[in-house]
């Protein structure tokens, strides 16, 4: 990938995870990328494919985040950490860039939801992989479960502003469900 599509695709991840897909035109994207309208054509389609390059570009992010972490129930702590921590850094504004884009797009274009789809299989395939060398019970269904409390805490944390709900899950998903 060249560096001015990557950096297209950072800028463009970043506005639209902060005022959402539908509030971020090409032009907003371009004026802060610095580049002219004929640069953007050059590297993607339309603003559709650059949407499908973002969805990519998290999803390599959270493989790239999983991957560095041990495969067991304190890695997957340490992993969720890395995503609560990044929600405190951004004083709980935002929300999941994922979740957000889920929210936003997966009934508008079935291109979007499946590769959306592919970020949700792979957390909760590599978390269940986990649960299932820790021996957990039901591994499949309870990474189901993880990942959509993930979501939901997320969620909450970034209408409360508070972390709260960050001990939450910790108690009840390390605690609880996979004691």
């Amino acid at each position: 990938m060249s560096g001015k599509k990557e950096e297209i695709i950072l800028i463009g991840a970043e506005l639209i995870h902060e005022y959402g897909y539908h509030n971020v035109g090409i032009k907003k994207i371009l004026d802060v990328a610095q580049i002219p309208k004929g640069s953007f054509y050059h590297y993607f389609k339309s603003k559709e494919d650059l949407a499908l390059c973002i969805i990519d570009f998290h999803i390599n992010r959270t493989k790239a985040m999983f991957s560095s972490v041990d495969e067991s129930k304190d890695g997957l702590k340490e992993f969720f950490n890395m995503f609560f921590n990044m929600l405190r850094s951004m004083d709980y504004k935002k929300g999941c860039p994922v979740g957000n884009l889920i929210l936003e797009l997966a009934d508008e274009k079935e291109t979007f939801r499946i590769r959306l789809l592919e970020w949700l299989r792979f957390l909760e395939n590599g978390i269940g992989h986990v649960l299932k060398k820790e021996n957990i019970e039901s591994p499949e269904s309870k990474a189901a479960f993880i990942v959509a409390t993930f979501e939901g805490i997320i969620m909450n944390t970034k209408l409360e502003k508070s972390d709260k709900y960050f001990k939450v899950f910790h108690d009840h998903i390390f605690n609880d469900l996979l004691k």
